[in-house]
């Protein structure tokens, strides 16, 4: 036997280090796994709060834009005002110019109805719409001016509102 490890000693100690060496390199890099692992495990931890977040601030944009567009495409009309006598006014309101085909008295009544304003015509937002009417509804004819293709829209307000 001594003789064996005399002649073999210096192969068997070779191997004895590469065996040390293979399992402190296995150990090392399954605590380098491990390590790495868990950074990777924190960092999609992180991304999918950032995702979450963002997921979050689109729909409130998505939503603040569905309340801006409704506001953009309300009718332009606001409530009628009693200017003096028999005489009205109706204001365009919102963001956009408005093209007012025609307006009517839709009451049926034989109340004296007569439109003050130009009409047809394109309106700013804050011009006005001034009409002598008795105090049935009035129905507007009306499209966006910048959407000249636009079916036109009807829409009823009462001859006004009284103040107070």
């Amino acid at each position: 036997m001594m003789n064996w490890f005399a002649s073999h000693g210096i192969e068997l100690a070779m191997f004895l280090v590469t065996l040390v060496v293979t399992v402190v390199g296995w150990i090392t890099e399954h605590v380098s796994a491990k390590r790495l692992d868990a950074e990777r495990r924190n960092d999609i931890d992180l991304l999918t709060r950032q995702v979450n977040a963002l997921q979050t601030q689109a729909e409130s944009l998505r939503e603040q834009t569905d309340m801006q567009r409704a506001e953009y495409d309300k009718p332009p009309f606001s409530d009628a005002e009693w200017v003096t006598g028999s005489i009205r006014r109706v204001r365009i309101t919102g963001p956009r110019r408005v093209h007012v085909e025609s307006v009517s008295d839709v009451s049926g009544a034989s109340y004296v109805f007569r439109v003050l304003t130009k009409v047809p015509d394109d309106f700013e937002p804050t011009e006005t719409i001034e009409y002598v009417s008795g105090p049935g509804p009035i129905e507007f004819r009306w499209r966006w001016a910048d959407d000249p293709d636009m079916e036109l829209r009807s829409i009823r307000k009462v001859a006004y509102k009284p103040r107070g």
